[in-house]
């Protein structure tokens, strides 16, 4: 999927809706864009269980970090990967921001359709 400053398909505006639909997939991109460096996939695992949980992250426990790791890694980050909105190195287990229009907490405080307006320069 490619989302661009050109016009963009039906197709392109669908899929960007269902990448972009989910709110753990913005706050991966939150997490990810908000950072200095790429960050490692145990530490976006342990930032989402905390979110999620509406706790501290030194309460998440191992289990629910290792689930959310696993999450990530099938179901979370290819998509995200493939539209080219984050960087994923599986060797380095490291996740780094690709080319984002939001940054940070944007992506949570802007609804989806603006962002996406937002991003295509409408």
């Amino acid at each position: 999927m490619t989302i661009s400053q050109n016009a963009t398909t039906d197709r392109d505006l669908g899929d960007a809706f269902d990448l972009l639909g989910s709110y753990r997939r913005r706050l991966v991109l939150a997490r990810v864009s908000g950072a200095e460096e790429a960050v490692p996939v145990g530490w976006l695992a342990r930032e989402l269980a905390a979110a999620e949980g509406d706790k501290p992250r030194a309460a998440v426990t191992a289990t629910e970090r290792d689930r959310n790791k696993i999450r990530l890694h099938h179901a979370d980050i290819p998509p995200l990967a493939a539209a080219g909105l984050i960087r994923y190195d599986p060797r380095r287990r490291v996740v780094a921001s690709g080319d984002l229009p939001l940054e940070g907490e944007e992506w949570l405080e802007m609804p989806v359709v603006e962002a996406l307006e937002a991003w295509n320069g409408r």
